[in-house]
């Protein structure tokens, strides 16, 4: 067998776009939201000597709190509870750090921290109380223990860490140090006043028909009737399947408004961006001036134009951004005016690509732009992502409805429903089409599910 080789000569064209260390600059910048964007001119200061702060920045915007939301279980086993439980220097080119500084929240005690400052009180000796902290930070965020002992410590520590794990399992929040769901509930009954037995019995031998709302199946195991079942069902549905999620998430958050939207005295809706917080930024004239000066040598006059061009480059992108926010929030709101009279009810479809058509962007700048930004309305502080929702068509050809203001009338619909017949996912679509709207079932489905509501089956009463 001959190998031959071969060489050939090809020319193609090609088009590609570069990138250059400015535009990616640009781009950085376009996708802070406020605060982060105060921290990048601060360091911007301090990392270029052509960049001087003007003046002291006023505030007049504060931050708002915005409660962070409750996460959502998506493990399908645990749908069930969704229903049930009630759920000193001063620097004085930044005159503005220290305040900031002292505005920035404390950052909130992890689970870990919690459990080891309640074990400061507990006697053990120093082997078990190191197995212990270790075995803090090997909990999940449900406040689950998800590896066996054995395979976090030796054969040498292994009966420390076994009492070590005895002491988590007894500390506060009740369950916290389970090996799986079964045993996190148990933990938790097993603090309640009174007899909880049965409870306990029907956890270990049934837990699985609890967590499907198969009541009749475990009358028929057991003997008891549906109505001592739904007794036992009202106080298991009062414990947390996750007792550290609350460490995990924190409780709130902190943003600066990007934007600001307020009707002005036509009552016509105006946007603006309140950038009073941010560092008022100049080119140094004094950098100037030494750049026009014949005394540099070539080295040093490289160096300083380059200063003096990354200096007016900053300004340029902060200003940018403020332009292509307004441009890109002003079309938002006119598209979406009733959603801020009137409510999520009135949210009209509406995708970044229909605003980037409308004001002559590319998608993936009004991406950028909306990204992790929020705006100050009359009604609070909402994410500008919330303003943006896909369609459901209507069966007159009118203007399509949200998909938002879809699962709304989703959500009402189950919520009125006789939850000893609760609505099917098809009985629902049919109800929805009656109202004029062209949905299917799989499409209420769906929807159901991105909303955490749980199924027919789980949400029945008997």
């Amino acid at each position: 067998m001959s190998l031959h080789l071969r060489q050939n000569l090809n020319m193609r064209l090609e088009q590609k776009l570069k990138l250059t260390p400015q535009m990616i600059q640009s781009i950085e910048i376009l996708l802070l939201p406020q605060m982060a964007l105060e921290e990048r001119i601060m360091n911007e200061v301090e990392a270029n000597p052509a960049l001087e702060i003007e003046d002291s920045p006023q505030d007049v915007s504060a931050p708002t709190s915005v409660d962070a939301g409750a996460d959502r279980y998506h493990d399908a086993d645990l749908d069930w509870f969704r229903t049930r439980r009630a759920t000193g220097n001063t620097d004085e080119d930044a005159p503005d750090k220290m305040a900031a500084l002292e505005a920035t929240p404390d950052r909130a005690a992890s689970l870990a921290d919690h459990l080891v400052e309640q074990m400061r009180f507990t006697e053990m000796d120093e082997q078990t109380r190191a197995c212990a902290e270790e075995l803090c930070w090997h909990l999940d965020k449900r406040g689950y223990l998800p590896h066996p002992i054995s395979e976090l410590f030796d054969e040498d520590h292994l009966e420390h860490a076994e009492h070590a794990w005895e002491i988590i399992r007894r500390l506060d929040p009740a369950g916290v140090g389970a090996a799986d769901l079964k045993d996190c509930l148990l933990l938790q009954l097993a603090r309640e006043p009174g007899d909880n037995s049965f409870e306990m019995e029907l956890i270990r031998n049934h837990l699985p028909d609890l967590l499907k709302n198969r009541l009749p199946a475990i009358a028929t195991a057991t003997g008891y009737s549906l109505d001592r079942l739904q007794e036992v069902m009202e106080v298991i549905g009062k414990l947390d399947p996750k007792p550290g999620l609350p460490f995990a998430r924190g409780e709130n958050h902190y943003v600066v408004p990007d934007v600001t939207v307020e009707r002005d005295e036509r009552d016509e809706w105006v946007v603006s961006v309140p950038d009073g917080r941010l560092p008022k930024v100049t080119v140094s004239e004094s950098y100037h001036q030494l750049y026009d000066s014949s005394s540099p040598d070539a080295k040093e006059k490289a160096y300083l134009k380059e200063k003096l061009s990354s200096a007016r480059f900053i300004i340029d992108a902060v200003n940018q951004r403020k332009r292509t926010l307004l441009k890109i929030v002003s079309e938002i709101i006119k598209h979406q005016h009733a959603f801020l009279d009137h409510g999520v009810e009135h949210l009209r479809p509406l995708m970044r690509q229909d605003i980037a058509d409308k004001i002559g962007m590319h998608v993936a700048t009004v991406s950028r732009a909306v990204k992790d930004k929020y705006i100050q309305t009359p009604a609070g502080v909402l994410p500008l992502a919330d303003f943006f929702s896909g369609g459901i068509a209507t069966q007159d050809g009118s203007e399509a409805e949200s998909s938002k203001s879809v699962k709304l009338r989703i959500q009402k619909l189950i919520e009125t429903e006789d939850t000893k017949n609760p609505l099917s996912d098809q009985e629902i679509a049919d109800i929805l089409a009656k109202e004029g709207l062209d949905i299917s079932r799989r499409t209420v489905t769906k929807y159901r599910i991105a909303e955490g509501v749980p199924s027919t089956r789980q949400r029945r009463s008997f």
